[in-house]
């Protein structure tokens, strides 16, 4: 894992800050190439985390001998090994690592390369011959990669800060906000930074040096493979177990130590399973406190990890998350950071196991992705439950609909339910081409919007896109997801992990099974009695204890209902004056959204830290 950045321009750009911004992701070795090519300034800079052969000869930017083609690279290619044998079998070599293979195999295959490489990766490939700069990014968008392009200059970076180092003036992009409060990100390929985009997972941008101009293609796209459609129950059952036996054990290569993030749910526990006997894998789990907890009406992971641990005999680290550990510090380094700005507490929580583990391990292995790829998500199950709801009289639904919406959604009983069953009362009776999407975003749409004044049909249209007419519901919801909140999850997870210098794999993006999960039916993995991930907990049954395949879901993510429901915590992390400078912002929406936070009645938690988190980050970047 590693940073990469570079620049194509009329004028000489500060290669040198660019590379030295993302040290953090690579502390190991700091390559650059420069050199005026066709009138052109042409620069790619390298941060090396070593992973795989740790030896100088894995430093990069690398080169074919001739010297005509660049490469600098982010990332693992878990069959690069077998690659070598089956194109480069008789091709010299002078390290073993999977960047020189791909460096070989570009040479031989041309861009075509990229659609043989199971791995995680974002890629820059300068290639004189044609005098073109080819940017990779893999097809779950595991590796971010960000470009700007404005006149004559091209600029990219694995992260926005080597982009802005390199000499350019930031510029808020205002047209994004309301997006971003509504989705507690910027959706799609855009961010906050005017003229700074996202490559999109599965895509590759062409940059012709004399001509100035960009071609982003499609190499790759989540869509039906015929071998797992026509698959019995039972028969999906063994495909999955072996496909996720194989992502697990390819992602354990590597001449660094090895861990995991252990919640003691689901997806991990899946993952610890195959890792048993390992004694060199340390397992970390977040440890939050009793009254936190209580607040958020959840479980507790370290329980859970804890006991299968002692069952399993696994070496597990505890590392404590709550109060103590959200103050405003803490906030400005993740955002610092993750600087495509997201508003999830689950990147302090990653921060905090991230740098805990990286004391130890280079490398963790995360269960992310599941719950997008298998329905394991509340959100997906109200899509579930509406559409049962939509088949009955409206003289039956709607009462109870109107019933449900009236909830508090921050005190009383049974609070998580409570939250839930509010939000499918919230949002029954919008349009159908949005409301399944809406079942599935954190924090309440008008809410969001009532805090910044923009055109509410943004949002609306940008969601309404993916649920076409007649089209399956959760086909369309299986896209949304995975090219929206899996990628934003993916975003804050590469930033804090590597702001800790520490290498996250994600065995469940493989890529084969983000298509085995798309191919097979909606029921094999959401049952039609709201049974989720059902075809993890029935492929596994035999394997996990009881008490790991019935416990209740807990969010990964810092408990921010508990912390902000303090208007001591809200007072010490958010400055209400700082919005005032902003035309944009409603100071009377911001008080209500607040206030009915701290008094129980809504959970506006998730709009409160979007607050704190843009103001943070604001004062970083302008």
């Amino acid at each position: 894992m590693c940073g990469i950045s570079g620049y194509i321009s009329d004028k000489k750009l500060d290669g040198s800050k660019m590379t030295s911004s993302l040290t953090h992701r690579g502390p190991d070795h700091t390559g650059e190439y420069s050199e005026n090519f066709n009138n052109k300034q042409i620069f790619l800079g390298h941060n090396r985390l070593s992973i795989i052969d740790l030896s100088e000869l894995g430093n990069q930017p690398m080169s074919t001998p001739d010297g005509s083609v660049k490469m600098v690279f982010n990332g693992e290619i878990y069959n690069f090994r077998e690659l070598k044998e089956k194109f480069l079998k008789n091709h010299p070599f002078r390290s073993k690592t999977d960047t020189e293979v791909m460096l070989y195999l570009y040479e031989k295959l041309g861009i075509s390369f990229v659609n043989e490489m199971n791995g995680d990766f974002a890629i820059a490939i300068f290639d004189k011959k044609i005098s073109k700069l080819f940017l990779i990014r893999d097809r779950a968008g595991v590796k971010p990669l960000y470009y700007y392009h404005k006149g004559d200059t091209f600029i990219f970076g694995s992260e926005i800060k080597s982009i802005i180092a390199s000499g350019i003036q930031p510029e808020l992009a205002e047209e994004h906000l309301l997006n971003y409060f509504v989705f507690k990100y910027t959706p799609g390929n855009t961010t906050l930074f005017r003229n700074v985009n996202r490559l999109n997972p599965g895509c590759y941008l062409e940059y012709d040096v004399n001509k100035n101009t960009a071609r982003i293609s499609s190499y790759w796209s989540l869509k039906k493979n015929a071998q797992y459609a026509s698959l019995s129950y039972s028969e999906a059952q063994d495909t999955f177990y072996n496909l996720i036996k194989d992502a697990v054990n390819i992602r354990l290569i590597s001449d660094v130590p090895v861990g995991t993030f252990l919640s003691g749910g689901l997806d991990s526990s899946i993952i610890a399973y195959f890792l048993k006997g390992n004694s060199s894998i340390t397992h970390y789990c977040a440890s939050k406190n009793t009254a936190d907890l209580k607040k958020e009406g959840t479980t507790s992971d370290f329980y859970y990890a804890s006991k299968l641990a002692k069952d399993w005999d696994l070496k597990l680290s505890e590392i404590n998350i709550g109060k103590d550990e959200l103050n405003l510090s803490q906030v400005k380094t993740t955002v610092y950071y993750s600087d495509d700005l997201i508003a999830d507490g689950s990147q302090v929580t990653s921060y905090l196991i991230t740098k805990a583990a990286g004391e130890k391990s280079k490398v963790i292995l995360s269960g992310m992705g599941a719950d997008e790829s298998f329905l394991g998500y509340a959100g997906q199950m109200l899509v579930l439950l509406s559409s049962y709801f939509d088949k009955l009289p409206g003289m039956v639904s709607d009462p109870l609909m109107h019933f449900f919406r009236s909830l508090n959604q921050g005190k009383g009983a049974l609070l998580a339910y409570r939250r839930y069953v509010h939000k499918i009362g919230n949002y029954y009776f919008y349009p159908r081409q949005y409301k399944y999407g809406f079942y599935t975003i954190v924090g309440n749409f008008e809410n969001s919007c009532a805090v910044y004044k923009g055109n509410k049909e943004v949002p609306i249209q940008y969601v309404s896109g993916y649920f076409p007419e007649g089209a399956d519901t959760f086909e369309c919801l299986h896209h949304f997801e995975a090219e929206n909140f899996l990628v934003k999850n993916l975003h804050y997870m590469d930033k804090v992990s590597m702001a800790n210098s520490v290498e996250c794999r994600v065995p469940f993006l493989d890529h084969r099974l983000m298509e085995f999960a798309f191919s097979i039916p909606r029921e094999y993995k959401l049952s039609n009695f709201f049974k989720s991930k059902r075809i993890l907990k029935d492929t596994f049954k035999s394997n996990l204890p009881d008490y790991v395949l019935n416990r209740r879901k807990a969010g990964f993510g810092m408990p921010l209902r508990s912390i902000l429901s303090s208007p001591e915590k809200v007072n010490q992390l958010l400055d209400k004056s700082f919005f005032s400078n902003f035309a944009g912002f409603s100071m009377e929406g911001i008080d209500r959204v607040i206030e009915n936070h701290i008094s129980g009645k809504e959970d506006n938690s998730s709009i409160v830290y979007a607050l704190i988190s843009f103001q943070e980050w604001y004062k970083i970047n302008f």
